[in-house]
């Protein structure tokens, strides 16, 4: 094992862990010959090691290899309190819930998922509930379609596709309407949808962009489909619209004259 990689003596956890170091990136799908090779463990004990981890979530299942798991973010983002993208964003997400009563959340992407990992949750009895860190379908949803709209078309389908076996349950989607719905979420600068992820469960959401021009999250107002009608969603898109600016200006974002709210890097 790599001698950088520190011992505690407890021999599975230290093997464990030279597992999960061995990924470079997020987006990295190894085998557990590759595993194997790059920790010096025998091929057994990785065998049984990433299917001990996978069954916790701390790394999926990718056919036969094997990548980091959504449960790595999740407990990322409990003890995270200090990442800069949740707390530049979270004081537009509290103005945002002051504005309109509603849960104002912030969504990211993970590989070929979404999460929220804040919220400015509404004080109203009837809300929708969010939990942090869990998973989240990328092709359903405000968020999703945002996180997706300013990615390379083929960057797109795969990631759409890839959401769409992981929450089989949820409807099937068109490829080529989620395509022209995502060229639209471009041209305007938000999105919304109903019941698409929940029944009775409608969103708006924008983008946020970072310093590179790329999109950082979504800002997404949650609330049940009874409260988010057409015309609350023409008295709530301008607040969404201008909370993801300005927590994109915070970010280091700089809109360049002639470009429209909302549109960034490809």
């Amino acid at each position: 094992m790599d001698p950088a990689i520190p011992s505690t003596k407890v021999g599975v956890l230290d093997k464990a862990m030279a597992i999960l170091r061995t990924f470079p990136h997020g987006d990295i799908a190894l085998s557990p010959l590759e595993i194997a090779a790059r920790t010096d463990l025998p091929l057994s004990t990785v065998y049984r090691l990433t299917q001990a981890l996978a069954e916790h979530g701390m790394l999926e299942k990718d056919g036969q290899r094997f990548r980091l798991g959504i449960a790595l973010l999740h407990l990322g983002m409990l003890v995270a309190e200090g990442i800069d993208l949740r707390r530049t964003v979270m004081p537009h997400l509290r103005w945002l819930c002051e504005q309109t009563g509603e849960n104002a959340e912030l969504h990211i992407r993970h590989n070929d998922a979404r999460i929220a990992v804040e919220a400015a949750r509404s004080s109203q009895n009837l809300r929708p509930i969010v939990d942090i860190g869990a998973p989240l379908p990328l092709h359903a949803g405000a968020a999703g379609k945002v996180l997706l709209a300013w990615l390379p078309p083929a960057e797109q389908d795969a990631l759409a596709a890839a959401s769409a076996r992981r929450h089989a349950s949820l409807e099937p989607y068109d490829q080529q309407q989620l395509r022209e719905h995502l060229r639209q979420v471009r041209r305007e600068g938000w999105a919304a949808s109903d019941s698409e992820r929940a029944p009775g469960v409608a969103a708006i959401a924008a983008p946020i962009f970072d310093v590179t021009a790329s999109v950082a999250g979504a800002i997404t107002l949650t609330a049940p489909s009874i409260r988010l009608t057409a015309k609350h969603r023409q008295i709530y898109i301008p607040l969404i619209i201008e909370a993801a600016a300005r927590a994109s200006a915070d970010l280091g974002y700089v809109r360049h004259p002639g470009v429209r709210s909302g549109e960034g890097s490809a």
